[in-house]
């Protein structure tokens, strides 16, 4: 059951994009797929200082520092939602990550550690890795502004 609901993490998002309009996609994959990068040099960090460890969450036996479901699934995926919705309007941007961020890890996480799909593993309190994730959810809201930037100019120079 535990493989099922981790596949379903990992493919459920994804399939969710098709609400959105292939554009929409494009313009904020770029993001999404540094987020993922962020991600995984984080979950690599905290294998090897022994911050927590999310071995409970593999999927395929290889995966068990950076838990693929996650980082390539819903990580992914939810990046290029809140961009959607919120980019350009920074406030609500850092409000939503705030309230996700704050709500995953003091809601969801102790609930996914309940059913054993997530390690209760942790020498980090709660708030740090709150304030870790806010704080890659501004390096990535700086990312999308440069982007966006760059693709104004890159456009501008062909027409």
């Amino acid at each position: 059951m535990k493989q099922i609901i981790l596949w379903l993490l990992l493919i459920l998002p994804w399939a969710s994009l098709f609400f959105l309009k292939m554009d929409t996609v494009r313009r904020y994959m770029p993001v999404a797929l540094f987020m993922t990068v962020i991600h995984t040099l984080s979950y690599q960090a905290a294998y090897h200082y022994g911050w927590w460890n999310e071995a409970n969450s593999s999927l395929f036996g290889w995966d068990k520092v950076v838990p693929v479901p996650w980082v390539y699934g819903p990580y992914l995926v939810i990046v290029i939602w809140i961009f959607h919705f919120t980019f350009g309007k920074f406030w609500m941007y850092l409000i939503v990550n705030i309230l996700l961020d704050g709500g995953f890890m003091y809601i969801v996480y102790p609930v996914l550690q309940r059913v054993g799909l997530v390690s209760s593993d942790s020498t980090m309190s709660t708030i740090v890795i709150v304030a870790m994730m806010i704080g890659f959810a501004l390096i990535i809201y700086l990312y999308q502004l440069w982007q966006e930037k760059e693709f104004k100019q890159t456009s501008e120079t062909y027409k």
